[in-house]
């Protein structure tokens, strides 16, 4: 080794990695020692070395105390080396191996300065690319100070086309799988320092690149079950929304990410301000933080609303997305094949896909919102009065969708629903959050005889109107709907112009009968409803009789879908006014369970249900499919996909439809870890993934490309021959001969079956689906006669549409 980098004097090693040596120095002309990092790369690539340095320079600029600062940076012998502050004391690593995991608190505050440190770069311009505990050092006063900046780029989605820059196990996952760098990617992996310092552990360990990269691109990052209960259910929010998987769901700067842990340090207070309303909802975002389920509830009906109101809406997007959770999907199906929705024309739906067919995406949407509200009111102590305003915003929904369907000016009534469904939406979250303060209202109401809106002001120091607004904006509903939930002015309605001035009249309409069914003594409710039709006579085509029938019609309906999500209308006294207004009994194709009864069906129900059209929930959860429970619901479930795609060729279907219905059958029935389609391109002779179901089914999709020329391969004598293969383990020696190279280095599943299509004895598609481990993979032979019936209706359809 040279004793001379420059001019500078080596001391001694500090520490090496796989290109770079990292060494103690003495600068001659400055009379001080610094360190230095060579970079050695295997080709030395001259525009490279000049592009580093000039990001070097970039570095260099910055100025902060949590920042190691570039001194300099220069070339030797086609090598770059950077001169950086020495620093004495350990890096995070070497300091996490002999502390072990932290406090919360002392975690906190090194993050804290981490993130400033990340937080001052990004306004820069600079990101990191390469954050992990071996870059941030502790010096001997343990401040925290960042370093190695030196593969920073300037922000802006920056490609790295096929090569990777950083170290695998601190990669984000749309760098892995795009080779894009933002600040939300410099999130990431603060979100995995973060993970290290809480457990002392790495987030995701293996010394094999490829499956480390593959676990962070395809599985949410969770902390260990023997540590998961020591921390808050706030902090372990915090942590997960760092490692979103979805760079969209992440905090969107590290700034925002500072800010978040400043708030959970911060005292449980409430701050003065110039404006109470707003101090109201801050409160109450604080308050809801400590509560689990506002994050999911906030992070689904964000994810669902997002979807739905995109302009390149994707059927398998939202099917993907509500696939994920497989209580949604279930009850979502038993709802759609409710009476009201039959109506719709869609006959038994056992098929998301087929669900956002036949009904479209916004009745989808809200269907899987209401779903999702629900199950967050269960159980909690004011369990009651939750159901009762849940089931008053269900009717309100109800009725705008009637409504909307008489009217004579085109609107979207799915649209209308969720509108009215919201429109009180802060007297529920009231409710739910300030049980206390909502009783010490209803006290006000009786006894001071006045409005809600006034109690509101004096308990809470906010409308409820406001109150609700506030949270549908940080749930990202859109404008049109946040507008609705504004209530109308007194006195008669003129008539609306545009169709958000629609959406508000039918939500404000929908309500103020509600307010009537709700408030109202059965002898004073014909005058009310006599003025609420004179009131909006002019701003909707329907007189005081044609009100009134709707009413009805909408509680015959809401009646119904009690009896679907299991909810006894006498329990409650909004439901005992909707018994009494005369709305029919419960259909008997629906079932209803008794309280306390194990939430999924009894299995020989299960069987008599699916055939009465209406799906239920299984009584195992989507990790037991490989139970013994397994059989029996697989094969109903295959049963309904199979009596679902008869009624859509029927018809004039769609090929893609019936494909995707196809696949999430049997994706939902075995339980596989992803299902794919592949289909044949003649140009190229090739067989192409198109689409699948499962978390990273969309990306694994894109391997599956290859020849069609034979080779004896699992792949080529499935689709040769005809055949449909089961391949128990991949790794067993027997067959391992015949797993092919491409699909060994793009799926990490060590069992799956292959079902071909084939027209003529030649394959014209292929369905693969897979599970992770070797032998999971188990098929009856009820079931594969029933699979191989749906692979066969896929392939009548092709024939059809050939």
């Amino acid at each position: 080794m040279s004793k001379h980098i420059g001019r500078f004097e080596i001391i001694r090693e500090l520490g090496r990695g796989a290109q770079s040596i990292v060494y103690l120095a003495r600068d001659p002309h400055l009379q001080r020692q610094v360190a230095i990092k060579t970079l050695h790369f295997t080709r030395s690539d001259p525009q490279q070395n000049r592009q580093l340095l000039d990001e070097a320079r970039m570095v260099s600029q910055l100025r902060h105390p949590n920042i190691v600062p570039i001194f300099e940076a220069a070339e030797e012998r086609g090598d770059l080396y950077l001169v950086f502050q020495y620093v004495p004391g350990k890096n995070l690593a070497e300091y996490l191996a002999l502390s072990g995991a932290l406090k919360p608190a002392r975690a906190i505050t090194i993050m804290q300065a981490i993130l400033d440190a990340i937080a001052h770069a990004h306004a820069a311009g600079i990101i990191h690319r390469d954050l992990k505990p071996s870059n941030i050092l502790i010096d001997d006063d343990e401040l925290p100070r960042v370093m190695d900046f030196g593969i920073a780029a300037r922000n802006g989605g920056l490609g790295d086309g096929g090569q990777l820059t950083g170290t695998p196990a601190y990669m984000a996952p749309e760098y892995i799988l795009q080779r894009t760098s933002n600040e939300r990617s410099d999130v990431f992996s603060a979100g995995l320092v973060f993970y290290e310092l809480l457990t002392g552990k790495r987030a995701v360990p293996g010394n094999d690149i490829l499956l480390v990269m593959k676990q962070i691109a395809d599985e949410d990052i969770r902390l260990p079950q023997d540590s998961s209960g020591l921390f808050e259910e706030r902090l372990a929010h915090l942590l997960y929304r760092a490692l979103a998987r979805d760079p969209q769901s992440r905090y969107e700067s590290a700034r925002q990410m500072r800010d978040a842990l400043d708030d959970y340090l911060a005292p449980e207070t409430l701050m003065p301000s110039a404006d109470p309303r707003q101090s109201t909802i801050d409160f109450l975002l604080r308050r809801m933080r400590h509560k689990s389920d506002f994050p999911a509830l906030s992070e689904s009906v964000g994810a669902i609303n997002r979807i739905t109101a995109s302009e390149n809406q994707s059927i398998s997007e939202v099917s993907n997305t509500i696939l994920k959770d497989f209580s949604l999907t279930n009850k979502l199906l038993r709802m759609v094949n409710s009476v009201y929705y039959q109506q719709a024309g869609g006959g038994n739906i056992s098929t998301v896909s087929r669900a956002v067919v036949v009904l479209g995406l916004d009745a989808v949407r809200s269907i899987a919102i209401t779903v999702l509200l629900l199950d967050h009111l269960q159980n909690k102590d004011n369990a009651s009065q939750l159901k009762e305003e849940f089931l008053r915003a269900n009717l309100a929904g109800v009725l705008a969708r009637n409504i909307a369907g008489k009217s004579a000016v085109r609107l979207d009534i799915e649209q209308a629903f969720i509108c009215s469904m919201f429109h009180n939406l802060g007297r529920l979250l009231s409710q739910y959050y300030f049980p206390e303060e909502s009783a010490e209202m209803k006290r006000m109401l009786l006894q001071k005889n006045c409005s809600e809106e006034a109690a509101a002001l004096q308990v809470l120091g906010i409308s409820l109107e406001d109150l609700g607004i506030g949270i549908a904006q940080t749930w990202g509903f859109p404008r049109l709907i946040v507008n609705s939930m504004r209530r109308l002015p007194a006195g008669n309605i003129r008539r609306p112009l545009n169709p958000e001035d629609r959406l508000r009249v039918f939500a404000s309409l929908s309500n103020e009968l509600c307010a009537v069914l709700a408030e109202t003594a059965n002898e004073q409710q014909a005058k009310e409803l006599h003025k609420i039709a004179t009131r909006f006579s002019e701003a909707v085509t329907l007189d005081e009789q044609e009100l009134h029938s709707t009413l009805e019609k909408s509680l015959e309906q809401v009646t119904q879908f009690a009896a679907i999500i299991h909810l006894n209308l006498q329990q409650t006294r909004f439901g005992r006014q909707i018994k009494a207004w005369g709305a029919a009994p419960v259909y008997p194709s629906t079932v209803e369970l008794t309280a306390g009864a194990d939430d999924g069906l009894a299995e020989t129900v299960l069987a008599d249900v699916i055939t009465e059209g209406v799906v239920a929930d299984p009584v195992v959860e989507r990790d037991e499919f490989a139970a013994e429970a397994e059989p029996l619901v697989s094969e109903a479930i295959l049963l309904a996909g199979i009596q679902d795609l008869s009624n859509v060729l029927v018809s004039n279907f769609k090929l893609n439809d019936v494909l995707r219905i196809t696949l999430e059958t049997i994706y939902r029935a075995k339980g596989f870890t992803r299902v794919i389609l592949c289909i044949r391109e003649a140009r190229s002779n090739s067989m192409l993934g198109r689409f699948g179901f499962g978390p990273d089914a969309p990306d694994i999709a894109k391997s599956f490309r290859f020849s069609l020329v034979f080779t004896p391969d699992i792949f080529h004598v499935a689709l040769a021959k005809g055949v449909d293969i089961l391949i128990s383990d991949t790794n067993d020696p027997k067959i391992s001969a015949r797993i092919p190279g491409w699909f060994r280095k793009a799926v990490a599943a060590e069992t799956f079956v292959i079902f071909p299509l084939c027209i003529n004895g030649n394959g014209v598609a292929m369905i693969y689906a897979d599970r992770t481990q070797a032998g999971e993979i188990v098929i009856s032979e009820k079931e594969l006669a029933l699979l191989r019936t749906l692979r066969n209706m896929a392939v009548l359809a092709i024939k059809q549409s050939i």
